[in-house]
């Protein structure tokens, strides 16, 4: 896909730019052994938010464990749903199973070419 030609296409591509910024929200169904828990659990994720998880996962000063969980329970919305979300995450592999679906989510797709 390319951008939309028109007489000035450095505006179009900053246009472009500017929409993939701002706060996403990203909805990761839970399903566990087969049941399905949750919908459609909603994470709403700014660059902000997605910053300070990246800049708390390398520090050292907390677990990446720690950071992650915190990201997951700092964006993920309504509020009501954090119990919920708290018990999931107690259950083994689960984080490693929420955590990128959010990221990915979040992040706009990305492509890189060699040619």
């Amino acid at each position: 896909m390319s951008l939309p030609k028109n007489d000035n296409q450095e505006t179009t591509t900053l246009d472009f730019i500017k929409s993939l910024q701002g706060t996403k929200a990203v909805i990761v169904p839970i399903t566990l052994n087969g049941v399905l828990v949750h919908q459609g659990m909603k994470f709403d994720v700014s660059p902000s938010d997605y910053n300070k998880f990246l800049s708390a996962s390398q520090t050292g000063k907390v677990s990446v464990i720690v950071a992650s969980k915190e990201f997951l329970m700092h964006t993920v919305t309504p509020d009501s749903d954090r119990p919920l979300l708290a018990e999931i995450l107690k259950i083994t592999g689960t984080l490693d199973h929420i955590l990128p679906k959010v990221i990915e989510g979040a992040a706009p797709n990305m492509e890189a070419t060699l040619d």
